[in-house]
């Protein structure tokens, strides 16, 4: 059985190129990774009504081994994300 993260994030800004900028709520603040840690993910990944910013939902993926993955690996779990509305 394969494993996911399932991760509380929260919507930031919208970038050029079709991306979406959101923050991993659970370590938000917690002086980790210069007080949080963002990631980039496909606007059209995110449905319609939860893409304003500030808006919380769940991010699931494949979890990622740094020791098993190629980097072509990550890239992919990176595409095959889901969101799931809080």
């Amino acid at each position: 059985m394969t494993n996911y993260d399932r991760e509380p994030v929260r919507v930031l800004m919208h970038l050029n190129g079709g991306y979406t900028k959101v923050i991993f709520e659970r370590v938000e603040g917690q002086g980790l990774a210069d007080g949080g840690v963002v990631r980039h993910i496909p606007t059209q990944k995110i449905p319609f009504h939860l893409r304003n910013i500030g808006s919380r939902f769940f991010l699931i993926q494949k979890a990622v081994s740094l020791e098993k993955d190629t980097i072509e690996d990550i890239r992919e779990i990176f595409l095959q994300i889901e969101i799931e509305e809080m």
